[in-house]
């Protein structure tokens, strides 16, 4: 890609209406560019990060046996009648009437969808177990759509749903999925991320976790015990904790002033504090409670009709986008993970008037591109200044500064974002030099990639 035929607009200045680092610069690098209030349209470099995050996704989820199927975003109200989750759930859920005058849903989850594509045709115990999946846009009517891609009402997710024979066997593939999610964030550079104990909600089911990033800007409230391993929400903490008084209108601080130095229900030290995380993914074991309410079911080894058992897991593809630049910038800009960045490598040509310098800068980037590199090439007649404030804000974990000082002794400059290395090549050694550079990006991830 040459950075002169890219579209998007970069701004100097933080925007006004921005407060979390990951919205301020995906607005500021043209990644996002908003429609209405938690709408937003993906420029290229959002659309290829989020494909790359997709990507992993997909392939944790096939190693596990998971099969990619595709929901509609629209559904029948009678779908979610099934299970009285269109009476139930809150105006967060968006109806509406078709022109026939029935009445429809916006999916913002698909469990009734997934039971019905399933009901009727895994009808033997052979047939199980099984997890469909899908990556699919949702529509959620947040009150608080003010975070950017955190906390949108039009979004990306991975929703998937495990069928079951028995509770013990949905219990086994719940912890594979565990795993696997673990996987995706370590892949994803999130190494820091944690798994809760997390109240199902209207999800419905009996166990059910969440994987946070522990952040200073995240919403939700996580109890944690310094001298186990206790981690949970604070509604599962509430829950446990019965002599305590909380209500919704308590600010962080008063939370954390009532709840830090309480007993923690597994080890029972005084050891407990609160801290604030962004939710990028869960997981839950539903049980039999929609393929009842859906009369979904099989006939096992002894020919008895028999209710699955059901597991959902769910990551939100957008949220984890931004949880990632939330995790990862300095003050000038995203620092990709390279797993996920939009180009690995991002060439600036100083000066690309100079004869040199323009065949030089032609000749690494198509040498690259050739040996299937993603890389970015700034083309553009602009001050350095100017290149290298435009590279921050692409956060490319390397970069290439072709000079004509530097071609007057053959040499390239080869940096990393986070300024933890930087090279000066042989012109002809570039590739090598970058593939090695790369080689190192990945092991920071710590997954073979």
């Amino acid at each position: 890609m040459k950075l002169s035929k890219l579209l998007g607009k970069n701004l100097r200045e933080k925007p006004s209406e921005c407060f979390l680092q990951s919205n301020i610069f995906m607005i500021r690098g043209s990644y996002i560019k908003n429609v209405a209030s938690g709408i937003f349209s993906l420029f290229l470099p959002a659309k290829k990060s989020i494909r790359k995050i997709e990507n992993i996704i997909r392939e944790e989820m096939n190693n596990i046996n998971g099969q990619e199927v595709l929901f509609p975003v629209v559904m029948p109200a009678t779908l979610w009648e099934e299970t009285n989750r269109y009476s139930t759930v809150g105006n967060e859920m968006i109806r509406f009437k078709d022109r026939n005058d029935s009445n429809m849903v916006l999916g913002m989850t698909h469990e009734e969808a997934a039971v019905h594509l399933a009901k009727g045709v895994a009808t033997s115990y052979i047939q199980y177990p099984f997890m469909i999946y899908q990556i699919q846009t949702k529509v959620r009517d947040e009150p608080r759509s003010r975070a950017g891609l955190i906390r949108a009402r039009e979004f990306t997710m991975k929703d998937a749903y495990s069928f079951h024979v028995s509770k013990n066997d949905l219990e086994k593939y719940y912890e594979v999925c565990h795993r696997a999610y673990e996987r995706i964030f370590e892949r994803v550079g999130l190494r820091e991320a944690i798994s809760i104990q997390s109240d199902s909600g209207v999800m419905g089911g009996s166990i059910s976790h969440e994987f946070m990033l522990l952040s200073d800007v995240g919403e939700d409230k996580i109890v944690i015990c310094k001298n186990c391993n206790y981690k949970a929400n604070i509604e599962v903490f509430v829950k446990n904790n019965t002599s305590l008084q909380l209500n919704d209108g308590l600010s962080f601080e008063e939370t954390v002033e009532i709840i830090n130095g309480c007993k923690c229900p597994a080890c029972e030290s005084k050891s407990i504090y609160v801290s604030r995380g962004i939710e990028i993914g869960n997981i839950f074991q539903l049980g039999q409670k929609y393929t009842k309410d859906m009369d979904m079911k099989f006939v096992d080894e002894k020919g008895e009709s028999k209710f699955p058992y059901m597991g959902c897991y769910g990551i939100g593809v957008g949220r984890l986008y931004a949880s990632i630049c939330e995790a990862h910038n300095d003050n000038y800009g995203p620092i990709w993970p390279i797993s996920v960045a939009p180009w690995e490598v991002h060439i600036c040509a100083l000066r690309i008037d100079n004869k040199d310098v323009k065949e030089v800068s032609e000749k690494i980037y198509n040498t690259l591109k050739s040996d299937h590199l993603d890389v970015v090439f700034d083309d553009r007649n602009s001050s350095a200044g100017e290149m290298f404030a435009d590279a921050d804000l692409l956060g490319a974990p390397i970069r290439i500064i072709i000079s004509a000082r530097n071609l007057n002794e053959n040499k390239v400059e080869i940096i990393t974002r986070d300024k933890s290395e930087k090279i000066f090549a042989q012109v002809d050694d570039t590739l090598e030099t970058v593939k090695k550079m790369i080689s190192k990006e990945y092991k920071k991830l710590n997954f073979n990639d």
